[in-house]
């Protein structure tokens, strides 16, 4: 009797390799298709943000316009050039309100006579000396 030996069993089969790539190529695929349903959620969010901001530019420019058909009316540049700028027409007479001039104690102390005299040394100093004088005391 001969021994007869057993056949050697294959560690990995092909079928093995083949379902392991396919398991690796569907998970790849699964990744890359997630990645561009992510992507294309994140432009729809950006064109509608951006949808927003140009229905919001579409008012202001609405409301420019409306304030240029209105600022261009007679009754409108007469009111901006009265108002803003300060301008009359020909004919009109402005009447300015001064508010009544405040006394300081001071003012109201000194006599005619009392008003500062220059002395001796400031009469004969060039006023370029007095004011250089007043900017560096």
């Amino acid at each position: 009797m001969a021994r007869q030996s057993a056949p050697q069993k294959q560690i990995i089969t092909t079928r093995q390799i083949v379902i392991v790539l396919a398991i690796f190529m569907l998970s790849v695929f699964a990744f890359k298709y997630a990645q561009n349903v992510l992507r294309i959620r994140a432009a729809q969010n950006t064109l509608a943000e951006l949808g927003l901001a140009v229905e919001d530019v579409k008012a202001q420019q609405a409301a420019a316009d409306a304030s240029l058909v209105n600022g261009l009316s007679p009754a409108a540049l007469d009111v901006f050039a009265k108002q803003e700028m300060g301008w009359v027409k020909d004919g009109e007479e402005v009447y300015v309100n001064l508010a009544p001039a405040q006394a300081t104690d001071d003012a109201n102390d000194l006599s005619p006579e009392e008003e500062h005299t220059p002395e001796q040394g400031e009469a004969n100093t060039p006023n370029w000396r007095l004011w250089l004088a007043l900017v560096w005391d």
